[in-house]
């Protein structure tokens, strides 16, 4: 979309001969690209295996520990209202874990509808079958 703008404009000559005097423009590029790949497929993978909810759970998760690193590393003064947002996002995070881990008040004292170990293992397979690999 930007490149007959930028030839029009003669940026993009300007940029690969700034790019061929600076070669290690390339290996920056290149590890961006790459980096940018491992984290989409691994955010895709999550979301395919575990769901969008957790998926969002997760990326929160990196998003204030890594808020937090960077405090603890660049000895940035940490106001109230920055703890009580890390304190915040913790608490909401803790949680989900909790609800999710509690039986489900519906499903106690029901029986298991039992139908033989052949019927089961052909429906575990229609739902492997069924789920997406990535």
């Amino acid at each position: 979309m930007l490149i007959l703008p930028m030839i029009l404009t003669g940026e993009l000559f300007r940029a690969w001969r700034s790019c061929y005097e600076h070669p290690y423009v390339y290996r920056v590029l290149v590890f961006e690209a790459m980096a940018t790949f491992i984290g989409q497929v691994s955010d895709l993978s999550l979301i395919a295996l575990f769901g969008a909810a957790t998926t969002a759970m997760v990326t929160t998760a990196r998003k204030a520990v890594t808020l937090l690193l960077s405090y603890m590393i660049f000895t940035k003064p940490m106001t109230k209202q920055h703890a009580s947002g890390l304190l915040l996002i913790a608490m909401g995070i803790l949680l989900k874990l909790v609800l999710e881990s509690a039986p489900n008040p519906e499903s106690v004292g029901r029986k298991r509808n039992f139908q033989g170990p052949e019927v089961n293992k052909e429906k575990e397979e229609e739902e492997e079958e069924a789920t997406p690999l990535v």
